[in-house]
């Protein structure tokens, strides 16, 4: 025979019920606002990277070409027998061209982080697909399972005697020893 189960409080079972349902709310929350900033990320890493780092490399090639333009000018202009030095234009113009190596090796490296943000956000959908599973088809199951013990626990604890009545319990004596002697009268 299979022991009771000790049900002390339907109460408790409720409460752990709503807990449950505020739980599948707060996870798919979680879930949409990680999918949102993944999306996010990607689309920043994808499409306005890549388009910022092409306006760069024009705008150095705009200005290492005004920097020569001031360079060929200062190397150009005498005072008396005297040729300047140009140093600030010469510095102007390597600058530049700093500038322009350095925009130029960003996209390959904007290439390569959006081959592993794609990667990682493979990982992460694959990874929380097993959780949005759980939350749509296993979560559902739960609750309505926790809703059909509330309800048979409630049908149980309303089941009344032919009298109408439960009988009341003898002074001094507990439920599990009422329940004791009731089994031993059942048996023959």
């Amino acid at each position: 025979m299979s022991k009771s189960a000790d049900v002390r409080s339907i109460e408790a079972i409720r409460r752990f019920q709503a807990a449950v349902a505020v739980f599948q709310e707060d996870a798919r929350g979680c879930l949409s606002s990680l999918e949102m900033q993944l999306k996010t990320i990607l689309g920043w890493l994808e499409r306005e990277r890549p388009v910022f780092w092409k306006r760069e490399i024009e705008s150095c090639y705009r200005d290492m070409g005004e920097a020569r333009v001031r360079l060929h000018q200062c190397q150009m202009r005498k005072v008396g027998t005297v040729k300047p030095t140009c140093y600030e234009e010469k510095k102007a113009l390597l600058k530049a061209k700093k500038d322009l190596e350095y925009s130029q090796k960003q996209i390959p490296v904007v290439k390569r982080w959006c081959v592993a943000a794609q990667h990682e956000s493979n990982e992460y959908y694959g990874r929380s697909s097993q959780l949005n599973q759980f939350l749509e088809r296993d979560i559902p199951y739960v609750l309505a399972m926790l809703n059909f013990i509330v309800d048979r626990l409630e049908a149980y604890g309303n089941v009344q005697l032919a009298g109408g009545e439960l009988p009341p319990l003898p002074d001094g004596a507990s439920e599990s020893q009422t329940r004791s002697s009731s089994e031993q009268e059942e048996t023959p």
